[in-house]
């Protein structure tokens, strides 16, 4: 028997299902090739060092594997993932006859459209520079095949990427996941990951999701689809569609109804925000280069209240920045004078707000504050003069 005939006949692959929270139910499998040890048990197939070796797992069993995959999946209208290294998109790139790649020809030849194909990128650095990989994914997004690129947010590497690639999902990896629930700071990356997501017309593929709270997370984080052991393990792709639905669907009405009581308490907390403030007087007094007020008048207000000052139009700080200390003071801080606040994701949002409604307090979208360690958002309003008026207010 030859090396290539002992190698393939030792591998097989497995499926795991992935979840659409837009459908409902399981859309697509990720094809994960496992190798047959000596007891016939599955084991992760290893990495090659031997370069012979190594080029040979690419050109026969990832094709071998891949053919075994088109041929479970062929009489389903399922998608397929299938995880590529970027030096296998370069083999493809190098390969290719014509205006066809080998893994299109393969496709092709089991009757399945390429649009039901997702080439998973994997996190490898590879041989190549990103313009050589980009190049390569090109050519495979133009042969129909659908881009996904893994492991996003584990490595720089992939942030560069994801701005060459602009893949057509981003899959987000289960260590990074798992952080956003330990501390505050890896939410904030995923919340930037959720915004470059939209700016590039993306899906957000959450993996790795094993529990009710992992997959809490994945959804307020802006997935549109979920994947994990909490939806099912990697098999023979006989996987119970409906019994994966009848798991998750549940949870997510559940976490539907548990958003849908937080926003009503956040639009009632805003409120009695602004039916404070709306009893203050916003007068203020030029003196010198600063502008004075009674900063008392708001720290009294609510406890939650930490931070007020006031800009002019353009955002430049013309007041003192006044900041809580305890429940009953506070401090001066004068250094911040003419600093410039119009950088803030805020500040112009607080511009187009008041344009449209300039007689009400104006609300921010929460931020994550590093100094306070808490969620803040940010009531605005100009008075009579033209002065912005900012306060800071923490979130339970």
């Amino acid at each position: 028997m030859t090396l290539e005939a002992t190698l393939v006949n030792h591998y097989v692959p497995l499926f795991q299902p992935i979840f659409s929270v837009e459908e409902q139910t399981v859309v697509a499998y990720e094809s994960l090739g496992r190798r047959k040890d000596e007891a016939g048990n599955l084991v992760s197939i290893p990495e090659f060092s031997d370069p012979h070796v190594s080029a040979l797992r690419m050109s026969v069993i990832d094709r071998q594997l891949l053919g075994l995959a088109l041929n479970k999946i062929q009489s389903t209208n399922d998608l397929l993932f299938v995880n590529m290294s970027p030096d296998q998109v370069i083999l493809e790139y190098e390969e290719s006859r014509s205006n066809s790649l080998p893994i299109s020809d393969l496709v092709n030849s089991y009757g399945i459209p390429l649009n039901r194909i997702v080439i998973e990128i994997t996190e490898k650095s590879g041989s190549y520079g990103t313009d050589v990989l980009a190049a390569g994914v090109e050519l495979l997004r133009e042969q129909g095949f659908g881009i996904a690129l893994d492991d996003v947010g584990s490595e720089s590497s992939n942030l560069e990427r994801l701005g060459a690639i602009k893949p057509d999902i981003i899959k987000i990896d289960l260590n990074l996941l798992k952080k956003s629930i330990e501390k505050r700071e890896f939410q904030s990356i995923l919340e930037y990951l959720k915004q470059i997501s939209l700016s590039i017309g993306s899906q957000l593929l959450f993996e790795g999701i094993e529990t009710e709270e992992e997959l809490y997370r994945a959804i307020s984080s802006g997935a549109s689809l979920l994947q994990g052991y909490f939806l099912g393990r990697p098999s023979d792709l006989n996987h119970d569609k409906q019994s994966i639905c009848d798991t998750v669907v549940p949870h997510l009405q559940l976490y539907h109804e548990q958003k849908r009581k937080e926003v009503a308490m956040e639009i009632e907390f805003e409120k009695n925000i602004k039916l404070q403030l709306n009893l203050l007087s916003l007068k203020t007094l030029v003196l010198e280069n600063r502008v004075i007020i009674d900063p008392n008048s708001f720290f009294k207000l609510d406890q939650k209240i930490q931070r007020v000052y006031i800009t002019d139009w353009l955002g430049t700080q013309v007041s003192p920045y006044y900041v809580r200390t305890n429940e009953f003071g506070f401090v001066e801080n004068l250094s911040m004078l003419q600093k410039n606040w119009s950088y803030m994701p805020f500040f112009y949002k607080h511009v187009k707000q008041v344009f449209r409604d300039a007689e009400n307090w104006q609300v921010s979208d929460p931020y994550w504050d590093k100094e306070l360690k808490k969620n803040v958002i940010v009531f605005s309003k100009v008075n009579e003069l033209g002065y912005s008026f900012f306060i800071d207010v923490v979130l339970d």
